[in-house]
């Protein structure tokens, strides 16, 4: 067995610092929320955070890269790098689902927020483009998983546009937020609906023949 590294204990400054980050990170989500990206600032952040002004631009620097480590905060509740997506095609369904269900029930403002960020500062869509391949790339592996059962007619890239579209954040928001759905019945909503759309029954499933 490899001898293990210890870690160096953190000093009480290097605390403080991450301490401060944090208390940044969830004072900016907030505020971007509530007012808007493009209508933030970061004298808002820091008034939020109780810190002072210069000290949201020593560590952050900008707007931007606040808004980056407030999405990197959340998406590490979520992370959608090695993912074991069940090969079953209905299990898989499944476990988009809750996964799905919870990425926006925690995090539908993240999603929000982009979208409103995008729109106000173009350039931030070069930061964004990063989660969307990381999520794309996700939802490859569930159409795979998918593909033995799907419907007559459907690709692949069928299945991957059915999946992308039902599970985008404004659908949640509509149907949980505007409409007073729980997450529960979303996410049985989004199991059931992305079922009938691609798979066929297993009755009538065929089995792959091997030559």
């Amino acid at each position: 067995m490899a001898n293990e590294v210890p870690t160096e204990p953190q000093t009480y400054r290097q605390r403080q610092v991450a301490e401060t980050r944090a208390r940044i990170t969830h004072a900016a989500r907030q505020v971007f929320a509530a007012r808007g990206y493009g209508a933030a600032n970061i004298t808002d952040v820091a008034a939020a955070a109780g810190v002072a002004v210069p000290t949201v631009y020593k560590l952050y620097g900008n707007k931007r890269a606040l808004l980056a480590a407030v999405a990197d905060a959340w998406g590490q509740q979520f992370p959608l790098r090695g993912l074991d997506v069940p090969r079953d095609p209905a299990a898989a369904i499944s476990w988009w689902s809750v996964l799905t269900r919870k990425q926006w029930e925690s995090g539908l403002e993240i999603g929000m927020i982009y979208a409103g960020a995008v729109a106000s500062e173009p350039d931030a869509r070069a930061d964004l483009e990063p989660r969307l391949a990381l999520r794309d790339q996700a939802i490859r592996l569930v159409s795979e998983a998918v593909r033995p059962r799907l419907k007559h007619g459907l690709t692949q890239d069928d299945a991957i546009a059915i999946i992308s579209a039902l599970t985008i954040p404004e659908v949640y928001r509509e149907l949980v937020r505007d409409r007073g759905w729980t997450p529960d019945r979303y996410q049985l909503w989004l199991e059931r609906t992305l079922t009938e759309q691609m798979l066929i029954s297993p009755k009538r499933a065929k089995p792959s023949l091997t030559r």
